[in-house]
């Protein structure tokens, strides 16, 4: 309904999405309603297939693209909207290689400069987004001057209005320009995208609000589904219960008579696993011993291809692999031993106690030829498979009606991890899989498989309790300085000699600590993974508080600090700390 009258205008419309698995199912239905117009930019396309899309932006005739992250810089001359799809995903941050950015910080800067609407869309908005309402003010559509409803589980699809929410942003900007330039938040230097230096302040690129004084920015709640139709019931279940009480399989009791309907009711389901591969590691029972990768301070996965074949352990960072041993090398035991459930174990498991039930798996390992995505998807679509498993890539913006069963088969992977960002993105991830369920006229039902019930992700998914979660969450933010109140930087080091690159991260933290007191310094400390593909990595944050504001430093007197074999990348904002 937005881009309708925009290409009536004889602009282009610009569609982010941030899983390449998102494109087959959104392209279909968008050529439904604007036939060739039409057209997808990503980075699985062949370099032939982007450069002719490339190519044909360039004359500037009214189109749709819809692409990932990188699409936000595709050469339209007549932009006349940016949608930004499940804007709150992490995956539109590019953090390697560099340069490092941020695919919504560029659509606001790019809307900005073009001066067209932006639409950002989530059922669970990112932390970012949510403090810009409610903080620094919007213009509530339907609400009036009541408290802002909550957040429904909305679809692109699902925004009738914003039409209209396009018209009043161009309309609030119409006779304003020249004092919107004077009065712009933010420098925009003589350059379409600029590069913030040691010269400019970095915009806050959390989520900059270019002209605030003006009253252009709208917030849009959705609080229930489309025809009213109810979310579906979630159902933690206690694994630490279920092992007391003899069940031994990955697959809660509540879980297993659920699947076992499935066939009887004609309906489908998803299993939502956080991880792909057969077993997260590969412990021996008798010494302890876990089988590393020797490049990296990770352990190797197992991943099963089909009965009878060569046992693989793989390495998900460098992907180093080699034969599984007979014995364990340390002790000499045969009591070798799969731990975890990734989604190759998962589906095993299925053909083992449903063999009745036909699945498909879904993930990176399953998705890397072409047109795998809309293969698998449309197979699924079309009723030939019962389940579909899968990992992180299954859990946003598929609308798929015969879905009536969603099950996450461990949600304690999601939940203890060393990143302030562990919280929001565990209930981001279980709230848009629990979204799956229920899309059609049959009702829904999600189960949670977990051995932390009373953790409070848990108890908030389960109630849709999105803004008393994101509440409780800005608190400990606002206390510690952590986004979006306080500003981050990440300084990242990495050589072959471990010595040496520990030994530049301690002169480079020394060198930061007497250039400025405008910042707080944590470590330098190793990384999360200390060491991938043969690489020794250290890392040093910066914290600003809220009130300072952030400049980068020369990154030639940075560099002079760090020995020529040891690289040093920077990302303002960091979205991934491991």
């Amino acid at each position: 309904q937005a881009i309708a009258p925009v290409l009536e205008q004889g602009k282009s419309a610009l569609v982010l999405v941030p899983e390449i698995g998102l494109t087959p199912q959104l392209t279909d239905r968008f050529c439904a309603r604007f036939g060739k117009k039409v057209s997808v930019y990503h980075s699985a396309l062949n370099k032939g297939e982007r450069f002719d899309t490339w190519r044909q932006m360039l004359p500037g005739e009214p189109q749709v693209v819809i692409g990932t992250r990188s699409a936000i810089f595709a050469p339209l001359p007549r932009l006349g909207l940016i949608i930004l799809d499940e804007e709150h995903d992490s995956s539109f941050k590019q953090d390697q290689p560099a340069p490092t950015y941020h695919a919504r910080t560029v659509a606001q800067w790019r809307a900005e400069l073009e001066n067209c609407p932006l639409i950002l869309g989530s059922a669970t908005p990112s932390v970012e987004s949510w403090v810009n309402i409610r903080e620094k003010g919007a213009g509530s559509r339907e609400q009036g001057d009541r408290e802002i409803g909550r957040w429904g589980d909305g679809e692109i699809e699902e925004f009738g209005e914003l039409e209209k929410l396009g018209k009043m942003r161009r309309q609030g900007r119409q006779g304003d320009e020249e004092e919107t330039e004077s009065n712009s938040q933010f420098p925009i230097p003589n350059s379409q995208f600029p590069i913030p230096n040691s010269q400019f302040p970095i915009p806050n690129s959390q989520f900059p609000i270019p002209n605030s004084q003006f009253p252009n920015n709208y917030y849009l709640s959705l609080p229930e589904r489309i025809q009213s139709r109810p979310m579906p019931p979630i159902e933690i279940v206690d694994m630490r219960q279920e092992l007391q009480q003899g069940n031994r399989s990955i697959f809660s009791r509540s879980l297993q008579q659920s699947l076992r309907e499935l066939k009887e009711k004609k309906q489908q389901g998803i299993l939502f696993i956080p991880r792909r591969g057969h077993s997260t590691f590969v412990s021996c029972r008798s010494c302890g011993y876990v089988v590393e990768c020797p490049n990296c301070d990770v352990s190797l996965s197992y991943h099963y291809t089909h009965e009878g074949a060569t046992e693989l352990l793989r390495c998900h960072y460098c992907n180093y692999a080699k034969v599984h041993p007979r014995s364990c090398p340390e002790c000499g035991s045969p009591y070798l031993k799969f731990f975890g459930s990734g989604t190759q174990r998962v589906t095993k498991e299925l053909a083992k106690q449903f063999p009745e039930l036909s699945v498909i798996r879904f993930d990176s390992d399953t998705t890397r030829n072409k047109d795998a995505h809309r293969n698998l998807l449309t197979s699924f679509a079309k009723g030939e498979a019962d389940l579909l498993v899968g990992t992180q890539m299954l859990t946003k913006g598929l609308d798929l009606a015969q879905v009536t069963l969603v099950g996450v088969v461990a949600a304690d992977g999601l939940l203890h991890l060393a990143d302030y960002r562990a919280a929001e993105r565990a209930f981001q991830t279980l709230t848009q899989v629990a979204g799956r369920s229920g899309r059609g006229d049959d009702p829904g039902q999600v189960i949670i498989q977990t051995y932390s019930p009373q953790h409070p992700v848990i108890k908030a998914v389960q109630g849709y309790k999105y803004e008393s979660f994101i509440e409780t969450e800005l608190e400990q933010r606002a206390a510690l300085n952590y986004p979006p109140y306080g500003r981050l930087i990440l300084l990242r080091l990495s050589a072959v000699d471990g010595a040496v690159v520990e030994n530049a991260a301690n002169e480079l933290a020394d060198w930061l600590m007497e250039a400025s007191s405008d910042y707080e310094i944590l470590g330098p400390a190793p990384a999360s993974i200390m060491r991938v593909a043969r690489r020794y990595r250290w890392q040093i944050l910066l914290k600003f508080p809220p009130d300072v504001s952030v400049k980068l430093f020369d990154m030639n007197q940075l560099r002079e600090r760090c020995p020529k074999d040891v690289s040093l990348k920077i990302d303002v904002d960091p979205m991934n700390m491991m």
